[in-house]
């Protein structure tokens, strides 16, 4: 057997993986999370039942995989854009310019996210896996900060975890806004700048 007829089956699978995360990402945004049946996640993504349930047992397993796609996306995004910082005059401002001139919220992904959130404050176990997937992002966040910080050549008058779940709720907060009040949208990423730049000027001091 040669390694193209080993690595097909799984390239095949990933692909396949992909295509079920864009049509649940798009199914979940249009009629809600509970709506949505496994039937019309594999329909708009044109699969039979059978090749949802060989990638996933449940619904809810398909989010997890969806949360940890997207969070994923945006961490490696946050990373690159990071990258040389400790060459700026000034750090701080430089982080959250560069990082909000890149992130744009994603609508989609926003109502999705809040509408699982509401959907696992009623059901434990969803909270409790939600609850995993958030604490892994924390961790990834925190672990930025901290290496933002040592290179710049600053330190942390707050633990860095403290500091990451202050950004992620401050951003959560806003963007769920911007969801709701798209007219407003170029306010809303005005007050963000403005907030994360006195929360980091206010946890950041020179070494």
């Amino acid at each position: 057997m040669t390694v193209e007829e080993v690595t097909r089956p799984r390239r095949r699978r990933a692909e396949t993986v992909e295509r079920l995360l864009d049509a649940a990402l798009e199914t979940f945004a249009e009629v809600g999370f509970a709506a949505a049946s496994v039937e019309d996640i594999c329909r708009r993504g044109g699969f039979t039942r059978g090749a949802f349930y060989s990638s996933f047992r449940t619904k809810d397993e398909l989010f997890g995989a969806l949360f940890l796609r997207e969070t994923a996306r945006t961490l490696a995004l946050a990373e690159q854009q990071l990258q040389g910082i400790e060459h700026e005059s000034d750090p701080v401002t430089a982080a959250v310019g560069r990082c909000l001139s890149s992130f744009r919220a994603d609508r989609s992904w926003v109502l999705v996210l809040t509408e699982y959130r509401l959907h696992a404050a009623r059901h434990p176990e969803a909270a409790a896996a939600l609850l995993e997937h958030s604490t892994g992002v924390l961790a990834q966040l925190t672990a930025l900060i901290e290496d933002g910080v040592a290179r710049a050549g600053l330190r942390l008058t707050l633990p860095a975890a403290r500091l990451a779940s202050m950004i992620l709720a401050l951003h959560d907060g806003l963007v769920v806004a911007q969801a709701t009040d798209p007219v407003g949208s170029d306010d809303t990423s005005d007050l963000e700048r403005t907030a994360l730049l006195l929360l980091l000027r206010s946890a950041v001091l020179p070494s």
